[in-house]
């Protein structure tokens, strides 16, 4: 299915006609959710294409309540046979399950937000189908060739891909919501690897935009280059306690664990270090933390979320103060909130589930090098191994690989690698003392930002 402004309104008549199918259901309430998108995927070796792909897909996952209890079930076709049969799944998988008094269609004045209709202009660019396939591989290949002149340590790539995605959703449900939404989004994603003597080390850079034409091809060279020779010649170091610096993507990674303990979710489920702690201070300083699912230009937004709720800024830190969790409309309904807006779905094939949408803190005013500079001694992390494993979000246990470069009286001293950065995050959190203004985010999980962030007194396992 080919998805364009001409044919917007196409998933909305498919969405329509299916409803017609829930009459003499015996069913309480229903939603529709449809997605349909274009994908495509480059990669590029040696300036010679390794890799081509393309993908057209398209499907339908129904929701359905019945006295309490929820039913889903989805499909990947639209013929009226397997439409319906997908409705009757749904109505059988509700009455196999147990009924939720917190189960239900989400209503209009469960949210929070007022609908703001003017992000939709923000998330669709209309240059995204300017650009041909054999134009996006000559940007690879431009890519390639001015890394390569930038450091004569450059060896080769490691990686080198672009990926892009035309993508539409149509919710309609059974109180009246009915929306559609058309996105573009496109990635590139260079890997280099270097070499000095015998030492090799890799380092990465990329861009996004809602099309190609909004990539600073030089900037992504220019910090893969960074990245990749700065480490040449790291050495380990002994254990000690010291100051360090996290760089925006660095400490984006560690700002993805705190995003996924403040879900309500997680939190009602006793998945969370911060279950029972709003309106307490979590961090030292006056840090904010927000969630903005209707940033301008935000990878994340949009005017409604993944079950129809408006979404909107919400404030999740204030000055160092935990003041919400994020909610859709059930966890809101157990908590006897209004959800943020925060319901999401990966597909049609698996039903809303609390999200974030652009998760950031709020940068500082202080440059990085300003930062560094008042530093005696301390650790600039560029890099972590092990997040995933090695970050707790329950129990807050934190103990992840890192490399970097040693700072000394205010300057980048030696490069470092194989060490242990160990904490717990409510320590990591108390700790933070300075944040930069250097913001940057990085597609996670969601959209994630961070400035360079500086945290004293961090234990550092070395020799």
């Amino acid at each position: 299915m080919k998805i364009s402004l001409d044919s917007k309104n196409k998933l909305i008549k498919k969405a329509e006609n299916i409803s017609l199918f829930f009459k003499d259901k015996y069913i309480d309430d229903f939603e529709i959710y449809i997605s349909a998108s274009i994908d495509n995927e480059i990669e590029v070796y040696n300036k010679s294409v390794e890799s081509l792909s393309h993908s057209d897909t398209s499907g339908v996952g129904i929701r359905i309540f019945k006295d309490k209890k929820a039913g889903y079930a989805w499909i990947n076709s639209f013929e009226d046979s397997k439409i319906k049969d997908c409705i009757d799944k749904a109505v059988l998988n509700a009455r196999a399950s147990g009924a939720d008094e917190y189960n239900g269609i989400p209503q209009e004045k469960e949210s929070r937000y007022v609908l703001n209709k003017n992000i939709e202009n923000f998330l669709y660019s209309e240059s995204f189908n300017e650009y041909s396939v054999d134009k996006k591989i000559n940007m690879l290949k431009y890519v390639e060739e001015i890394s390569r002149k930038k450091d004569k340590r450059i060896i080769g790539v490691d990686s080198l891909s672009y990926s892009d995605s035309l993508y539409e959703t149509v919710i309609l449900n059974s109180s009246g919501f009915k929306r559609s939404l058309l996105q573009t989004s496109s990635f590139i994603f260079l890997n280099l690897i270097a070499r000095k003597d015998d030492d090799t080390s890799t380092g990465f850079g990329f861009s996004y935009g809602r099309d190609p034409g909004s990539f600073n091809l030089e900037d992504v060279a220019e910090e893969a280059v960074k990245r990749s020779t700065m480490l040449l010649g790291a050495r380990k170091i002994k254990s000690k306690s010291s100051t360090i610096i996290l760089d925006p993507i660095t400490a984006s990674q560690f700002l993805g664990v705190i995003a996924s303990a403040v879900t309500a979710d997680a939190v009602q489920k006793g998945k969370s270090l911060f279950k029972g702690k709003i309106n307490e201070r979590i961090f030292d300083i006056d840090l904010n933390i927000y969630d903005n699912g209707i940033m301008e230009d935000g990878f994340s937004s949009k005017p409604f979320d993944a079950e129809g709720i408006n979404k909107g800024k919400t404030t999740v830190f204030e000055k160092g103060i935990l003041k919400t969790y994020l909610y859709d409309c059930y966890t809101a309904r157990k908590d006897n909130k209004q959800s943020t807006g925060n319901a999401s779905r990966a597909s049609y094939r698996i039903p809303p589930t609390v999200g974030i949408s652009n998760f950031y803190i709020e940068p500082g005013k202080k440059d990085v090098s300003e930062i560094i500079s008042r530093i005696d001694e301390g650790f600039y992390v560029i890099d972590v191994i092990g997040m995933h494993s090695g970050a707790n979000p329950v129990s807050g246990d934190l103990s992840v690989g890192a490399k970097g470069v040693l700072i000394k009286n205010g300057s980048i001293d030696d490069p470092v690698k194989e060490v242990t950065i160990a904490s717990d995050l409510m320590s990591f959190c108390k700790k933070i003392e300075c944040i930069g203004n250097d913001l940057k985010f990085f597609p996670s999980g969601g959209f994630i930002g961070s400035p360079s962030i500086v945290i004293r007194d961090i234990a550092i396992s070395g020799n």
